[in-house]
């Protein structure tokens, strides 16, 4: 009798001093046998793959500590019937949850109806929203990226000047979303001229081409603006061509913001970063496994942007030029920022 409760009590130890181990401020996570599906629409850039690592980090940590018994990670490379395929295939595998990164605003509605059915709950990240009611959905305001972008380039050209817009990948949510957010202030102001605009598929490679091959063509270009993972392929095509490098706007990459912090200690270059944060797939995550352990949240959470202003930017001079900047955040900041907000 004496050694069944020493057992047990040896168990409740084990449950408290895991809880403490794992949780974060006041919150602990249950034990469970989760496995969770992450269907991610492309990961051909330095944001996605960051995603991808901070949402794989994350989910090793839980399943060493038992929150989840496993994960299963696919990616469909810009293909979305791919993507409907492999989301089907976890729905058969009977997952118990899925985390997408969309490759259409509608495209997905159907599979994420059929995951639905079968029990198993999806939240969206990153590249929503979508369009289904049938899932959570965790968004950034992208319109607002692009809108203080924009806004920080009417400023500089007081109203006037040549701007070219470097868009992403045709075709996506988040793209239409981010060019609709420069447009909506640039059309205040006629003296804004958009004299060319060429797609990056937010790719240093694509961008550098896309850019280079349309500079030619182009009368002075005062302002470039960008979606994220193209801004530094637009100053080496500029480099390249023998031009001077216009007022360019920002997204979190290292090579930008390095560029930038040389480029402010030596000649005063000012500008602006504002991005998305790739640390929403691990957030994600967290509140999918807040959800599998019967937490109401709300069906849609919106993750902030971050913004990288003159005063900051060199804090990030020495970051990798392939590294991502963005801040990470725990499950007590979760709780706090996201599960608790009100219906948007």
């Amino acid at each position: 009798m004496l050694n069944k409760k020493r057992v047990i009590i040896g168990l409740v130890l084990a449950l408290l001093l895991s809880a403490v181990a794992y949780g974060a401020g006041k919150t602990t996570e249950k034990k469970g046998h989760w496995v969770i599906g992450w269907s991610n629409s492309y990961n051909g850039n330095s944001y996605r793959q960051t995603e991808e690592a901070m949402f794989k980090n994350l989910a090793d940590k839980m399943k060493q500590n038992g929150i989840v018994a496993d994960y299963n990670m696919v990616c469909s490379n810009n293909n979305v019937s791919q993507q409907i395929s492999q989301i089907e295939n976890m729905i058969l595998k009977k997952v118990d949850a899925i985390i997408i990164d969309p490759g259409s605003p509608t495209a997905l509605n159907g599979v994420i109806a059929k995951a639905k059915v079968a029990g198993i709950p999806t939240i969206i990240v990153n590249d929503g929203p979508v369009t289904s009611k049938d899932c959570y959905q965790l968004n950034f305001r992208l319109t607002d990226v692009t809108r203080i972008e924009a806004e920080y380039v009417v400023k500089r050209l007081k109203g006037k000047g040549n701007v070219l817009v470097i868009r992403g990948t045709a075709g996506n949510q988040s793209e239409a979303d981010l060019y609709k957010g420069h447009m909506d202030v640039f059309k205040k102001y006629p003296g804004i001229k958009i004299v060319g605009t060429v797609y990056g598929n937010w790719t240093h490679s694509v961008a550098l081409s896309a850019v280079a091959g349309i500079l030619p063509s182009l009368p002075k270009v005062d302002a470039v603006v960008g979606q994220g993972g193209d801004e530094y392929a637009a100053i080496m095509a500029f480099q390249a061509a023998g031009k001077p490098i216009p007022l360019v706007t920002g997204g979190n990459r290292g090579n930008f913001l390095h560029w930038w912090a040389e480029e402010a200690k030596k000649n005063g270059y000012q500008t602006v970063s504002v991005a998305s944060n790739p640390w929403c797939g691990a957030a994600g995550l967290y509140i999918m496994v807040d959800i599998l352990n019967g937490k109401k949240v709300p069906h849609e959470m919106i993750m902030p942007n971050f913004v990288v202003t003159q005063d900051l930017v060199a804090k990030y001079a020495a970051l990798d030029p392939n590294a991502v900047a963005c801040p990470t955040y725990d499950h007590s900041w979760v709780i706090k920022n996201l599960e608790k907000q009100k219906a948007h």
